[in-house]
């Protein structure tokens, strides 16, 4: 598999990804990513902003806070990928606009080495590139109802698959992905609970590095975790480099807690 030690594709795609399964509108400042029928799905709303298309910042967040609060979702955001760090330095602003914001340590990660995963025999990996309902079962198993139709509409685009995992013929886990602009993300790695520590996640990725290798396009991905990170080293991914990333979601009774982002990846 090719792949470019230059990062700036892989933050573009990190940035515009969502687009192949919400709604959005364009700004001059950036993106607002919007799913009334799925508000509960951060992929599916919050707005990616770039720090140097903002000249005047206090309106710009009051522009996307009317925005979404007129479609009933609570205002997240986003700073570009390349931006690392950008909302520590204007953690004073967000927060007196109303914005609860913090950083997350995103580790990039390219297919550097050779896979050496062992599979499992037990577990069998099927690809598919339209949606099955056993899919559904493992984010209902897993608690995890919203990313049910972030998945339907992927699987609606050409270049999008899903890796689904069966142990003892029953749906254990998913990955899903999508090739856009030549760059192959990998959307989300998820085995549900009662089927955890059994290499259900390990072959589900065994099986995606394979077809990853099959496409000519480049590969990157970021662990959420470090259980992910192993086994995403094991299939010959290597660190490349680290994005501090930017969240910030309006908080309008100031509470002090900040909120769980409703995407992990869980093996």
């Amino acid at each position: 598999m090719k792949h470019s030690m230059n990062l700036q594709k892989y933050y573009i795609t990190e940035d515009l990804f969502p687009k192949i399964f919400t709604d959005y509108v364009e700004k001059d400042y950036g993106i607002l990513f919007f799913n009334e029928n799925n508000k509960d799905s951060y992929d599916s709303n919050h707005a990616v902003i770039y720090k140097e298309k903002i000249s005047d910042f206090q309106t710009v967040l009051e522009d996307i806070k009317k925005f979404y609060k007129a479609k009933g979702i609570n205002p997240i955001i986003y700073q570009a990928t390349a931006d690392s760090g950008f909302f520590n330095e204007i953690k004073k602003e967000l927060r007196n606009a109303g914005y609860k914001s913090w950083g997350e340590e995103h580790r990039y990660m390219l297919p550097l080495e050779e896979n050496a995963i062992r599979e499992n025999e037990e577990v069998i990996v099927k690809c598919v590139d339209t949606w099955i309902d056993d899919i559904e079962t493992v984010f209902i198993e897993a608690e995890e109802p919203w990313e049910i139709e972030v998945v339907k509409k992927t699987l609606e685009y050409d270049m999008a698959r899903c890796f689904i995992a069966y142990y003892e013929g029953n749906p254990a886990g998913v990955l899903y992905c999508h090739i856009q602009d030549g760059v192959i993300r990998g959307d989300y790695l998820l085995v549900t609970p009662k089927y955890r520590c059994k290499g259900i996640g390990r072959n589900i990725f065994s099986k995606y590095v394979v077809w990853c290798n099959e496409q000519d396009a480049e590969a990157y991905l970021w662990p959420d975790g470090e259980t992910a990170e192993r086994i995403y080293y094991e299939a010959g991914y290597r660190y490349v480099g680290t994005v501090i990333a930017g969240r910030a979601v309006y908080d309008e009774k100031e509470k002090n807690e900040i909120p769980e982002l409703k995407r992990n990846t869980i093996v």
